[in-house]
């Protein structure tokens, strides 16, 4: 009779390790075909992949959110490019750098409304793959690829829908091939970043954004997400649209008391890259200035250890800090370079495959 628990145990043993392996979230379709691939380009393209000075850095978005990026990162000085102090040197801070990106036109919140999520996510890894390849098509109609790109070293996922429902599946795809170039979303780290600094369970955030994302609920999902994951059942976040560029702390504060909220906000997210940190920085020490009457309504919904956080402050500084860590930059002395390709369904192909032409294409 005693070894009868022993016994149970053994025989309950297979179940539980079968439960283990049990796949809680799957993958699309196309991320487990290529990882079922023993040789061919996908597979070829992936296994093992480690980052060259050389190589590019590729930002995947809509054309709005491609331009605004590569230009801020293009101008970007923030660090002293010899010993990376917070100083500006009047030298950009990705000099000799090249940016490639992988503009759409068609608005990601539309593909997912006519097309579903599963397409979204399609979509991002498809991108992601023409990100690390290097041909270029010089038309829709080549069918070869007659000119050429350098693949990337870093890849930034420039669009709040592509880091939500195609992220999960890119990361997969990389984890499960070995493949360390690291794919960064901008409002991702951001949200990290918050959590990371403010330190409590009940965080509460505004999310300054672009007017595009109004009312789609992109933010509130991937901030509900990010919680989630970390536990945090107490922390909120409001979104609110930027449609001016005066008074946009004082703007956004009245519409949080007029919307009726009372909760006291810890931080305040931008990811609207026409919005400057150091503007909201003044509005902020006048509307807590005892010598303003701001102070007594706008005023006690800032605590003491109130934050501001900037996406691209967030993804510029880590992306420059990894290129450094890793002696990634090219040392080239020469001002930043902006590449810029469409993706087109591939001719004659019968699996939705993409090719990348470039920006400047016309039809004739």
């Amino acid at each position: 009779m005693k070894s009868r628990p022993f016994l149970l145990l053994l025989l309950l043993l297979p179940a539980a390790c079968t439960r283990q392996v049990v796949e809680t979230r799957p993958t699309i379709p196309l991320v487990r075909e290529i990882l079922a691939e023993k040789t061919g380009p996908r597979a070829e393209l992936l296994r093992g992949r480690t980052p060259r000075p050389a190589e590019d850095i590729a930002i995947i978005g809509s054309e709005f959110a491609c331009d605004q990026l590569a230009e801020q990162f293009s101008f970007r000085d923030s660090q002293d490019n010899v010993d990376a102090r917070l100083t500006l040197d009047g030298l950009p801070d990705f000099s000799g750098e090249t940016f490639d990106c992988i503009a759409d036109a068609d608005s990601y919140a539309g593909v997912l409304a006519a097309s579903g999520a599963e397409e979204l996510r399609r979509r991002t890894v498809l991108r992601v793959l023409a990100a690390l390849d290097t041909p270029v098509h010089i038309s829709p109609y080549d069918l070869e690829g007659l000119a050429s790109k350098p693949s990337s070293k870093l890849i930034v996922l420039a669009d709040p829908f592509l880091a939500e429902y195609g992220g999960f599946d890119v990361d997969t795809l990389m984890r499960s091939t070995d493949c360390r170039i690291p794919v960064v979303s901008p409002i991702e780290m951001m949200i990290d970043r918050a959590f990371d600094q403010g330190g409590r369970g009940d965080l509460s955030v505004g999310i300054l954004c672009d007017p595009q994302f109004d009312s789609t609920g992109i933010y509130e999902r991937i901030f509900a997400s990010k919680a989630s994951a970390r536990g945090l059942r107490g922390a909120s976040c409001v979104v609110s649209a930027v449609d001016r560029r005066d008074s946009v702390l004082h703007t956004f504060l009245r519409d949080y008391l007029a919307a009726g909220h009372t909760k006291p906000l810890d931080a305040i997210l931008v990811d609207d890259l026409s919005v400057h940190l150091d503007p909201l920085k003044t509005e902020l020490a006048e509307i807590v200035s005892v010598m303003n009457e701001s102070s007594i309504t706008l005023g006690r919904l800032i605590p003491r250890n109130f934050f501001f956080l900037g996406a691209f402050e967030e993804v510029s500084g880590f992306c420059y800090q990894y290129l450094r860590d890793n002696n990634l930059f090219t040392h080239n002395i020469a001002k930043p370079q902006v590449s810029v390709y469409r993706p087109v369904p591939k001719p004659e192909s019968e699996d939705d495959s993409i090719i990348l032409i470039p920006g400047s294409y016309v039809q004739n």
